[in-house]
């Protein structure tokens, strides 16, 4: 893929509105585009930004009760967060409308979790949300092993998306700061400890993340601009608009095969659309339907890059297609009264 020289990042398109629950019921409220003056407050927690369909469904009502785990030490493993009731469900093999394997839950540290990551090691990461910080589980595991936090601000984000580069940097998007209303990027090197947070170049609100093999960082926001740049060691640069068109409402961002940059656009005509892009500046190489008449919000695809999983904010399930054709292979269902957002695959191998 053909790396933009710096650009202007695109121009702002119609206002969208980010949306804070209310901690008592689904009620929702807005909050409008470009806030640069101090936040004292919000009701409840901020999703990243879903669709209209999956906006509908936001609410607060934490899954009670301990998680479990029964999945495999080994093999393909899909995870499926929950914003609504702060669980990440847990599915091995293909989406056949089995019930999850595993779960964690509020009790295992969750509140309103969004993007999630797998490394190299099998090991998930996870924006929570609702805590300001970013968890790091082991496959397998019930209890988080690390906790990343961005002492910048106060120890006050709302990370929802999270990668690891190939130097192991930890670095997650937050959709806004409480005290500023910018979003901005956080990073960690491996051990936990905090490298600096760096504010969007918009002023405007941070979404998905993703890496790739040459350490370049791809990220959307909600002014419809998928930047890129990178982050060695966590000291990031400037980030440079790639110059991508062709999508209405960003969602989940991956590498992928030879270096393309996979972009899932959740307000696409027909439903969520796969879009891939194999240069820049411009429109995807190639696009099809990933959740007909749904709002597919976040993805991952699996190693070697033939199957993509994604979350159905609107429909409550995870999903799962071929890549690149989206042809549907199945679906899995999700916890009662949930709000999908992010998607996240352990996949040592084909499946």
């Amino acid at each position: 893929m053909r790396i933009p020289t710096p650009i202007q990042a695109l121009s702002a398109a119609a206002a969208l509105a980010l949306l804070a629950g209310c901690s008592s019921g689904s009620a929702i409220a807005p909050k409008p585009v470009g806030l640069t003056g101090h936040v004292h407050s919000y009701m409840g927690h901020v999703p990243a930004m879903v669709g209209p369909m999956a906006a509908m469904k936001i609410s607060y009502h934490a899954k009670k009760g301990p998680g479990f785990m029964a999945c495999p030490a080994t093999g393909n493993i899909e995870y499926i967060s929950d914003f609504n009731n702060s669980v990440i469900n847990i599915y091995a093999g293909k989406f056949h409308g089995q019930a999850a394997c595993g779960q964690l839950t509020s009790s295992n540290g969750l509140l309103n979790p969004q993007g999630m990551f797998v490394d190299e090691a099998h090991h998930l990461y996870v924006a929570d949300t609702g805590n300001g910080n970013v968890l790091e589980f082991a496959r397998g595991g019930v209890t988080a092993i690390a906790t990343f936090v961005d002492t910048a601000n106060g120890n006050s984000e709302f990370p929802v998306d999270v990668t690891i580069a190939k130097d192991k940097t930890v670095i997650a998007t937050n959709i806004f700061a409480p005290n500023t209303g910018i979003g901005s990027i956080s990073t960690w090197l491996a051990n936990g400890t905090f490298v600096g947070n760096f504010v969007n170049p918009n002023s405007a609100a941070d979404y998905f993340i993703t890496t790739d093999n040459a350490n370049h960082i791809f990220w959307n926001d909600n002014t419809l601009t998928l930047y890129t740049g990178s982050c060695p060691a966590g000291a990031c640069g400037a980030f440079t608009s790639t110059g991508a068109t062709g999508f209405n409402f960003p969602g989940g961002v991956r590498e992928g095969p030879g270096q393309d940059v996979v972009l899932q656009d959740q307000s696409a005509s027909g439903g969520g659309a796969q879009l891939t892009y194999e240069s820049f500046p411009g429109g995807p190489a190639q696009q099809c339907t990933v959740a007909p008449n749904d709002d597919a919000v976040a993805f991952d695809l699996n190693e070697k890059k033939t199957h993509y999983f994604y979350a159905d904010a609107t429909a409550n399930v995870g999903g799962e297609v071929h890549y690149p054709s989206c042809a549907a292979i199945g679906t899995v269902p999700g916890t009662s009264g949930g709000l999908p957002i992010g998607a996240a695959a352990d996949a040592p191998g084909d499946i």
